[in-house]
């Protein structure tokens, strides 16, 4: 298990979204769904490895809902939503205060929670995210509540609803400045993140850059047990 700063975890997932060919706003939103995430102790990188993927090269509209005025959210793609694009789509299009909704199936669906917590802070109102046998509260602050189920760590693609939660939990404790990344996860993130770099020339090489990225490279991560 590698071990990083909130902060690495964040600069690590929005490196590799944008080598997964996410444009830089949906890369930025990758990184700061991580980190929000990782800070309650959430495992949220290996997910996330496993979305970039598994859509590798997918534009960001193929993974998006289409809004309707009609008929609200609405996903009409081969593919499985992207539950950060589904995210982003939410916070745009979220309506007045108590809307509810469903829709899939969504990637890892736990990947949408920090972008319903935003809608509950803006509205001022709880709200519960539900798929299968799990369900988590969202606070009226935007912090993550009483979460409970067996697909917490769910891979597949389901079914998600949301709506006003009747209960106004707790916010569950933080653990602030660590998440935590399976090595396999790590490797396949770094991958995608290496695709961002700039290829190395001559002119680089003689400049001193190469050194540069050595001397960057020698500082690693911390590997727990």
């Amino acid at each position: 298990m590698i071990a990083l700063s909130l902060g690495e975890a964040e600069a690590l997932l929005r490196k590799a979204a944008r080598g997964a060919g996410r444009s830089w706003g949906m890369a930025e939103e990758c990184g700061r769904t991580i980190r929000w995430l990782e800070s309650y102790g959430l495992a949220a990188m290996a997910l996330a490895a496993d979305l970039l993927a598994q859509t590798d090269g997918m534009a960001d509209t193929a993974l998006a809902p289409v809004w309707s005025a009609k008929g609200g959210l609405i996903h009409r793609g081969a593919q499985p939503l992207c539950p950060i694009a589904l995210g982003t789509a939410l916070s745009d299009h979220a309506g007045a205060p108590g809307a509810t909704g469903r829709i899939g199936p969504v990637f890892a669906p736990l990947l949408l929670l920090p972008h319903l917590a935003s809608i509950a802070q803006r509205h001022g109102q709880a709200y519960a995210l539900t798929w299968g046998e799990s369900r988590f509260v969202l606070t009226a602050g935007g912090a993550l509540g009483a979460h409970d189920g067996p697909d917490l760590g769910q891979r597949q693609a389901a079914w998600v609803a949301w709506g006003p939660s009747d209960t106004e939990d707790a916010a569950a404790a933080l653990r602030p400045h660590r998440a935590h990344c399976p090595s396999s996860a790590y490797a396949s993130l770094n991958q995608l993140a290496e695709r961002t770099f700039a290829p190395e020339t001559e002119a680089r090489r003689q400049s001193g850059a190469g050194e540069a990225k050595l001397s960057t490279d020698a500082a690693r991560p911390k590997t727990e047990g």
